[in-house]
């Protein structure tokens, strides 16, 4: 049997809040994130929930940031059972490739979500 896929950390690119991803609605966003992504709600209030998977936190916040604009980074393993896991639910994530960030190499994927958010998920070469 396969060790269980683990999200270890989420970091943002750019600019990006991960405590207040953009969405328009809260309930269809929270959702999506807990029945595709396999997320759990951690807390809700009418503006803004708090999602986790293992050691990782995102916030979804409803405000007027532009979802298109909003990239982050989940180190995750093993990346290839998350590919899979993704693949089978139909979000159609893009081939696993190879990218260096601060001298050091990845192996990555990304994925969008329906509102527009960008997500890359990614594992060191060791």
């Amino acid at each position: 049997m396969s060790d269980p896929i683990k999200f270890d950390s989420v970091h943002p690119i750019g600019d990006t809040d991960v405590n207040a991803l953009p969405v328009k609605d809260l309930g269809p966003a929270i959702a999506f994130y807990k029945h595709v992504l396999g997320f759990s709600l951690i807390s809700k209030d009418s503006k803004k929930a708090v999602l986790g998977r293992d050691t990782a936190e995102i916030g979804l916040e409803i405000n007027a940031l532009d979802p298109e604009q909003i990239s982050c980074y989940f180190s995750v393993s093993p990346l290839d059972a998350l590919w899979q896991e993704y693949t089978d639910k139909g979000i159609e994530p893009s081939p696993i490739r190879v990218d260096s960030y601060n001298g050091k190499s990845y192996r990555v994927f990304f994925a969008k979500e329906p509102y527009g958010v960008c997500f890359c998920f990614g594992e060191e070469i060791i």
